[in-house]
């Protein structure tokens, strides 16, 4: 049970699932700013931010040259 295949369906929900996440929390922060509440839309930038260098980052761009490669290749 340890070591079970993956599941392409269920990286996509939760993929989706993170990505709808991150989106309603980037439209938070866009309202608070809209509200002149400056600091909770700097504070939930600056998280972004942050996830994204520190955890997605690297993901993305070994699927960019993941992507390169299989153009490059017939």
């Amino acid at each position: 049970m340890l070591f079970r295949k993956k599941s392409k369906t269920g990286d996509l929900v939760f993929a989706l699932f993170h990505l709808a996440v991150l989106i309603a929390i980037l439209v938070y922060g866009l309202v608070g700013l809209l509200h002149r509440n400056i600091w909770r839309f700097g504070v939930i930038a600056a998280g972004l931010g942050l996830y994204y260098f520190f955890v997605l980052h690297k993901g993305v761009r070994e699927e960019i040259a993941r992507r390169k490669k299989s153009k490059e290749t017939p």
